[in-house]
């Protein structure tokens, strides 16, 4: 057995208490949390709510008012209207610094508001506190990168060219005008801000659909947008069901682009709506993870950091690992040492102290998890832990133990993506019968090869099917660098965090002219 390494460890929490800010906010002098559009609070016509819940105690922390056709409608209105500016100053040719300037003032009310930004995090999402801090720090970071590439890629009229005797062409890029963000309930602070930054920065104006499950930190966002001074219409937060809010946005017309980020099954329904009208999307539809562990690699160290990743937000990550290839040299001590790292993980209400692995987000994922550990089981896994309900002092929360399974190549156990920490590994005889094992997934977001033969893992990397590769990493993500995802894990377009990402909220068209004829 290699030598221990107690000290990685599982993404942890410190003791949070709400601040009374966010409890005002969330009890809104007794209404419930209405939309947001052009620049003032809605409730919807529908007059229905629904109940936003703390996953680890089944408590309600606010109830809102669901958006439908007609608020999704007024909203698109009201964004054309900021878009075009109708005698006023459209937001579309609102300088560039203007516009920087207002993001900044949003950043800047955002750290002064930050442990009510955390705790929507930690009560609605259900996050440890290290991983929602981490979480926060995004806002920052991606309105600054965003704010440079602005100032760096222009709009407008592109060089002329001679295309003929009398008549030159030169291309022109503009934003698309109203586009929407449907984010999921997983990373609600960091995808809203992957997607509103370069949106509303390459000069649209957006609508932000948050999860039903998390729909408060874009609720609270757009609070504080409107003390920032964004022009009314500019940012609108229209909250409520996929069946029933999201579908409304994609099926209005005036939609121009949308960016939704969540499972392939809605993705691909929400796109085949796109394609009647002509809407451009883009989208990120989930993964399944590999990890393919060399022979030279420090089985002990490398399982638990393959755990430490497996059970990033309690394997509720996109991009997480949730297949591990071990070559068999090394595979015993592997398996031994990932099974112990999990009997470890602390389970606990995710704001108390010491809590490493939390409550999944509802009950329907709870019985997804439970149904894909049977069938694993079905398929010929032999389980190591087999996971099952799990229970919490005092909480009445959607806890569940973590699941490991041993399996082997002929066994096609993990075909599906499993929002949990949960992972099947298979001994193989060579990495390049890991690479294939790897590839065969439809999935393509993102894997990882561990070695210590640098070079050799760079090699592998590149032959992922997946839109990143990593070496001794996982979870990778950097600004500057694009993620997105290959097969059914998503497209298209240049993936979020890269200057790809800005010009995707763009659409380029060609201009000729010609001499008047004579």
């Amino acid at each position: 057995m290699a030598t221990a390494a107690p000290e990685i460890r599982a993404l942890t929490a410190s003791a949070f208490r709400a601040p009374a800010k966010f409890t005002e906010f969330c009890r809104n002098g007794g209404k419930p949390l209405g939309g947001f559009v052009d620049g003032e609070t809605i409730r919807g016509s529908m007059n229905v709510t629904f109940e936003t819940i703390d996953p680890g105690t089944q408590e309600v922390l606010a109830t809102v008012c669901e958006m439908g056709e007609a608020e999704v409608a007024r909203a698109v209105a009201a964004a054309q209207k900021a878009f075009n500016g109708q005698g006023a100053k459209s937001w579309r040719n609102v300088d560039v610094e203007e516009r920087i300037r207002l993001v900044n003032k949003l950043v800047e009310l955002c750290d002064r508001d930050r442990d009510v930004l955390l705790a929507c995090e930690i009560f609605d999402g259900g996050k440890v506190s290290e991983l929602a801090e981490g979480d926060f720090t995004q806002i920052r970071e991606c309105a600054q990168y965003f704010s440079g590439v602005a100032r760096r890629i222009k709009l407008g009229d592109g060089e002329a060219m001679k295309v003929a005797d009398g008549v030159k062409g030169f291309t022109h890029r503009e934003p698309w005008g109203v586009v929407a963000g449907i984010i999921p309930w997983n990373y609600p602070i960091v995808l809203t801000s992957w997607f509103m930054f370069p949106a509303l920065l390459s000069g649209n104006t957006i609508l932000i659909k948050p999860a039903e499950d998390t729909p408060l930190s874009a609720l609270y966002i757009a609070k504080l947008a409107q003390e920032a001074g964004f022009p009314a219409g500019v940012i609108n937060v229209l909250p409520g069901r996929g069946e029933i809010t999201g579908h409304a946005i994609a099926e209005h017309p005036g939609v121009r682009y949308i960016a939704f980020t969540g499972s392939p099954g809605v993705g691909q329904a929400i796109l085949r709506t796109c394609d009647r009208h002509g809407t451009r999307m883009k989208r990120e539809l989930g993964g399944n993870g590999a990890a393919i562990v060399l022979a030279d690699a420090d089985p002990e160290v490398v399982a638990r950091m393959v755990g430490k990743y497996t059970n990033q937000h309690y394997g509720q990550t996109c991009c997480t690992i949730h297949r591990v290839f071990v070559d068999k040299k090394i595979a015993d001590d592997f398996i031994d040492a990932q099974t112990q790292f999990f009997k470890e993980l602390k389970i606990g209400y995710q704001a108390d102290e010491g809590t490493q692995l939390g409550a999944v987000i509802n009950a329907t994922q709870r019985r997804r998890i439970l149904q894909a550990e049977q069938e694993t089981v079905a398929r010929g896994a032999q389980p190591l832990l087999g996971g099952g309900d799990a229970s919490v002092s005092g909480k009445n929360g959607f806890y569940l133990k973590p699941s490991l399974y041993r399996t082997t190549p002929e066994l096609n156990v993990n075909p599906a993506e499993v929002f949990h920490t949960y992972a099947t590994i298979c001994p193989v005889s060579s990495a390049e019968e890991a690479l294939q094992l790897a590839n065969s997934s439809p999935y393509g977001l993102g894997s990882s090869v561990w070695t210590k033969d640098i070079e050799r893992g760079v090699s592998l990397a590149k032959q992922f099917r997946d839109g990143t590769g990593q070496v001794n990493c996982h979870n990778s993500i950097a600004y500057g660098l694009p993620y997105g995802g290959q097969g059914i894990s998503g497209g298209p377009g240049g993936g979020v965090n890269c200057e790809e990402t800005f010009l995707d909220y763009t659409q380029v068209k060609a201009v000729y002219v010609a001499d008047y004829p004579a």
